[in-house]
């Protein structure tokens, strides 16, 4: 490179196209016929407008605080890069009958040069064009498809970019958008712009493109005339479409006019605690009502305009319906029925998805069509903590979810169950909520002390009651602030322990015959094979002995286990009460039995897991005590916990098996040692106490030196990996492949059909219920296009990358419909495979499909992957 100017380029540009024969996309009508679309300056403009649109919406405090003056003409001017002639060469090679490099100004052009790893990529060009300006903007323009482009050392007037008579129009019409709206270049039409501000308003241009570049403008031909008021009409009614709406609550609504009981003192004290921004941890016992506090808290900052909405973040994906459900009945009752918002709750139905149009990347075939990442704009939100994590990494489309959370009640459920790497992240993003105007509401019922002054950002004695109330209010990070508030609790529950080695077989008998006399019997173990193993042993007994046995776990498809949850949560959950008496019960599950579900059993089996994760799935043992008279007679509150013996543990005869692979080998045996001669436990007054006698500090000799060192070993791994990951000077990751936490993650998604067919219109497919479903080449209707993009999705499990299909090609049919990957990002985050007659999964033509595992699915194991 020389000079700016590429070695071995063309002479140059004498002559540049007309602004206004500069397209910014192509419309296909049909499979034949693609016409120019859009010119670039209108849709900039429109873009503009949509950031406008979108800012309306935000309080007044918190839009003053986070975007400064001007940032519409920042969203306006991100395409300015199509302005150039390799991306427009590229545009107009797609149009039937046009002849290469035939018009004015594009005689030289190479659209091979304009894909998105080319320095002539448009957001590229959209970068140097203005690299005049603040340091900040022409970064946040360049960063609108996610990550941020190569420009290298080239110069805006550059030979590549068309040279000076390009960047001449680029700059007229830069000009003509500072008119537009309202700024002129002799005023400093340019906004100053902070380091957290930069950030939001990144999300803020990419959302307003995604918007801007949806089914609305479709028809705007580069010959349509267009006026002000026909294109502010089309702009807010792209907005509301996406589901951005004025957020209005009804007023002076107490908590029972929100929830059909009374709150308990402990909820009362967070309530009146929370008052501004800040952040706040509710320490208290399983099953007290943990997330209602937190959701009408959150209603009270709404109605006094302190917050713009709700992310309620899980830790993992095996959120369940009832969550949601949840959310959605909180919302009905707070939100005003004039406000337009009742669809936008709706986040886990797949009506959700083709109802709201969040535009070009949110659309059918974008990697956004994905409820699990859209929650995150919409005003209430359930969702993983991992989303919310990413918006502090070097990921793509990290700022979307920065925009995505500003301003809003962030509410961190179930915060214990978090390692070491994640808690490196999560510190960072409390950091960050806390300059977003964000209130963060941290959720537990087993914090350490030492977790709870690293989440509080605080280095100070604690006083250690429970339950108990803790924050740092305010918008700045300093915690000098910081307070704690204590609350009486009047009720308890002795839980009788009792432990059992796998080896011996009477536990299984002991469900079988627990079951037997009626009781509700819940098995809770630490992975998904080992849950399938269970069943297996325990479902043909408990059918011969007229039980009803069943297996919930994260690896069914979305239908599949949308219909179990429902099933089940309606014989264990709070609605079942008149069920509970027809007959005995055995419900075999993982983590998703542990952290989403409200559901409470007579007697429990679980697998030894951190004292924190013990604690949990006790808090499912007698719940709901409105239950105990219906509990048959002899029911005893008991769990049973399947364990190596310690002895054997310490002379290294027996070790953690696969449950040593979940979680790290010194904090099991720091909980089976605080555990092992237990015969009761008190809850709530024994949680501190376990939880401290787990994880306090101190000097190790032998096999627990041994496992110390190597927990210390992978600390340290998992903290530079956070570190890697937190950094922003390191080429971006695709969100797939971004480790937001040490445990293995169930990141691929995998179609399941029982057989395709080539018909004339494109693909016929049968999913494993039998149903048909027509997947056309080219689909005219965009609604119909979501409804078909979501129904496939209701046919994914999401499994991890190790045990998935690999990945295949042949899968373009799909590409309109959903996000099969980036070739860029060297990403495949989306696998297809055939189920067979024997329950096996192939490939299209019946070829195998994983070197090393044979993969099967059926709607009562799930997922099985077991190694050949």
């Amino acid at each position: 490179m020389i000079g700016g100017r590429l070695k071995n380029s063309p002479h140059g540009y004498t002559t540049a196209m007309d602004p206004q024969q500069c397209i910014a996309k192509t419309v296909k009508l049909s499979v034949e016929e693609i016409k120019p679309g859009i010119s670039v300056e209108n849709h900039c403009r429109i873009v503009g407008l949509v950031a406008k649109e979108l800012l309306r919406l935000y309080p007044e405090s918190i839009r003053l605080g986070l975007f400064p003056q001007g940032i519409e003409l920042v969203a306006a001017c991100h395409d300015i890069g199509k302005i150039s002639p390799d991306f427009q060469e590229m545009l107009y090679e797609t149009i039937p009958g046009y002849v290469r490099n035939s018009l004015q100004g594009l005689e030289n052009a190479n659209p091979e040069r304009a894909g998105r790893k080319s320095p002539s990529f448009h957001a590229a060009v959209s970068q140097a064009s203005l690299s005049d300006v603040d340091r900040f903007i022409p970064q946040i323009i360049g960063l609108h498809h996610g990550f941020s482009p190569c420009i290298s050392n080239l110069q805006k007037d550059c030979d590549v970019y068309g040279g000076p008579e390009w960047q001449k129009q680029r700059d007229v019409v830069t000009n003509r958008l500072q008119e537009y709206f309202g700024f002129l270049a002799a005023d400093n039409a340019w906004p100053d712009l902070t380091e957290i501000q930069a950030a939001v308003t990144a999300g803020l241009v990419t959302v307003a493109d995604w918007i801007g570049s949806g089914d609305n403008y479709s028809q705007m031909v580069l010959d349509s005339q267009w006026g002000d008021q026909e294109i502010n009409t089309l702009v807010g009614d792209a907005v509301f479409r996406a589901g951005f709406r004025p957020l209005r609550v009804r007023k002076n609504l107490s908590f029972t006019d929100v929830f059909p009981f009374s709150p308990r003192d402990i909820q009362t004290v967070l309530i009146e605690s929370v008052t501004q921004p800040g952040v706040y941890i509710l320490e208290a016992p399983m099953g007290i009502g943990k997330t209602e506090a937190a959701l009408y808290t959150a209603y009270r900052l709404i109605e006094a305009k302190e917050a713009t909405g709700i992310y309620f973040a899980l830790p993992t994906q095996l959120t369940s319906d009832k969550i949601y459900e949840r959310m959605n009945q909180f919302v009905s009752r707070i939100i005003e029925p004039s406000a337009g918002i009742e669809k936008t709750h709706l986040l886990h139905s797949s009506a959700w998805l083709h109802d709201i149009v969040l535009g070009e990347d949110g659309d059918s075939g974008g990697s956004w069509f994905d409820g699990t990442k859209r929650g995150i704009l919409a005003p209430f939100a359930v969702g993983t903590v991992d989303q919310a994590l990413m918006a502090v990494m070097n990921v793509r489309h990290g700022f979307v979810r920065t925009f995505g959370l500003a301003g809003k009640v962030v509410i961190l459920d179930e915060v214990h169950s978090y390692d070491t790497y994640t808690g490196t992240i999560i510190n960072a993003l409390i950091t960050l909520l806390r300059q977003l105007h964000c209130t963060v509401i941290i959720l537990s019922a087993t914090l350490t002390e030492s977790q709870k002054k690293s989440l509080l950002h605080i280095d100070t004695s604690l006083a250690g009651g429970y339950p108990l109330v803790s924050g740092c209010p305010g918008v700045t990070t300093e915690a000098t602030n910081f307070f704690e508030r204590n609350s009486a609790y009047d009720g308890q529950l002795q839980v009788a322990v009792s432990f059992e080695t796998e080896t011996n077989r009477t536990i299984y008998d002991q469900a079988i015959e627990r079951a037997a006399t009626g009781q509700q019997v819940l098995w809770i173990e630490n992975t998904v094979d080992e849950a399938q193993g269970t069943f297996r042993i325990l479902s043909v007994t408990a059918q011969e002995a007229s039980i009803e046995c069943g297996l919930l776990h994260s690896r069914f498809t979305r239908q599949d286990r949308t219909i179990l949850e429902k099933h089940w949560v309606s014989l264990f959950g709070k609605d079942g009460r008149n069920k509970r008496t027809q007959c005995g019960r055995i419900l075999v599950g993982t983590q998703v039995l542990e952290q989403s579900l409200d559901i409470d059993a007579d007697f429990l089996v679980i697998r030894l897991c951190p004292t924190d994760m013990l604690l949990q799935r006790i808090g499912r043992l007698w719940r709901h005590r409105e239950n105990d008279s219906l509990r048959p007679a002899g029911s005893r509150c008991e769990v049973q916990i399947i364990s190596p013996l310690y002895d054997a543990v310490l002379q290294e005869k027996d070790n953690f098996g696969k449950t040593g692979k979940v979680y790290s080998n010194y904090v099991l045996f720091r909980t089976l040692e605080v555990w092992k001669d237990r015969t009761t436990i008190q809850i709530p007054q024994d949680i501190r106490l376990l939880l401290e006698a787990t994880y306090s500090e101190r000097e190790e000799n032998g096999l627990a030196k041994r496992y110390k060192e190597e927990l210390k070993k992978e600390k340290e791994k998992l903290q530079r990996m956070a570190a890697v990951g937190l950094s922003r000077g390191i080429q971006t990751l695709p969100e797939s492949k971004a480790a937001t936490r040490y445990s293995e993650i169930d990141s691929i998604n995998v179609l399941l059909l029982s057989d395709i067919r080539t018909v004339d219109t494109g693909k016929k497919v049968r999913f494993l219920d039998g149903s048909w479903l027509d997947v056309p080449a080219f689909c005219a209707h965009p609604q119909q296009k979501r409804k078909i993009a979501a129904t496939l999705l209701q046919q994914c499990v999401r499994v991890n990358e190790y045990s998935a299909p690999e990945p295949i090609k042949g899968l373009s049919w799909l590409k309109p419909y959903v996000y099969v990957g980036s070739k860029d990002d060297d990403e495949a985050p989306f696998r297809l495979a055939i189920v067979q007659n024997d329950e096996g999964l192939r490939g299209i033509f019946g070829e195998n499909v994983h070197k090393t595992y044979s993969l099967q699915y059926n709607a009562i194991l799930g997922y099985q992957s077991h190694k050949k």
